[in-house]
């Protein structure tokens, strides 16, 4: 999708690898964490203790715009547009988060705009805008509004918060951690931990790391001590 001036790629990428390209302007956007926190009247003291009664996922906001006029004379926005609405949709293929039943759910999703890499998330709400039109009624332009809410912890390593699949590994085992950059495989991490690059399964199984051949930058890794 080529960018007007003032807008830079960006891209949705939703759980099963499906990418649905938009644009964003570098202006803003906002991320919402909040704590729950309980505050209870003490009989003859001025100031409570709060009693902290846990943390709440981040909620991602975000301004995206889709301009088809760039693509061609004939093109419009509404294959873009479907594929958002349908994000939005119970995909019944996907487990529900319900012990025992597959209930079906929308798919994760995670924004990224150049390097920023933000977090697993689910569509909490989306709202789209059409803008401009050619003279059928097919639209040209479009403006949506998206809201999402984490689901795993940031790829920056900025949060422990969301679902980890770990082995119980205790505190004592980790030797350290690796932040995922470009170009690092599994072999080549457990060569730099433990200079045998076929000890890579240790890794794997203490991040609960099902293919090895997917390793997604910014990603913090827990690197074992090295068993024999």
């Amino acid at each position: 999708m080529a960018a007007p001036p003032g807008f830079q790629p960006a891209h949705l990428e939703l759980e099963g690898g499906q990418k649905i390209k938009c644009l964003f302007k570098p202006n803003q956007y906002s991320i919402q964490k909040s704590n729950k926190w309980d505050v209870k009247e003490v009989v003859g003291k001025g100031l409570p203790k709060p009693q902290f009664g846990g943390g709440e996922p981040r909620k991602l906001s975000l301004d995206l715009f889709f301009d088809a006029s760039y693509e061609g004379p004939d093109a419009d926005v509404l294959g873009v547009t479907r594929a958002l609405l349908k994000m939005m949709e119970v995909d019944p293929g996907l487990k529900g988060g319900v012990k025992g039943k597959n209930t079906g759910r929308p798919p994760h999703v995670t924004f990224t705009w150049g390097k920023v890499l933000t977090f697993q998330a689910v569509p909490d709400s989306l709202s789209i805008q059409y803008t401009l039109f050619h003279p059928d009624g097919r639209p040209i332009r479009a403006t949506a509004k998206l809201s999402l809410i984490q689901v795993s912890k940031a790829e920056d390593g900025s949060s422990a918060a969301g679902e980890q699949k770990q082995n119980p590994t205790t505190r004592g085992d980790i030797l350290r951690s690796h932040v995922v950059t470009d170009g690092d495989s599994l072999a080549s991490i457990a060569f730099s931990a433990y200079g045998d690059p076929t000890k890579w399964r240790t890794i794997a199984d203490a991040n609960g790391i099902d293919d090895p051949l997917r390793l997604r930058r910014g990603t913090s890794l827990s690197i074992p001590r090295s068993v024999s």
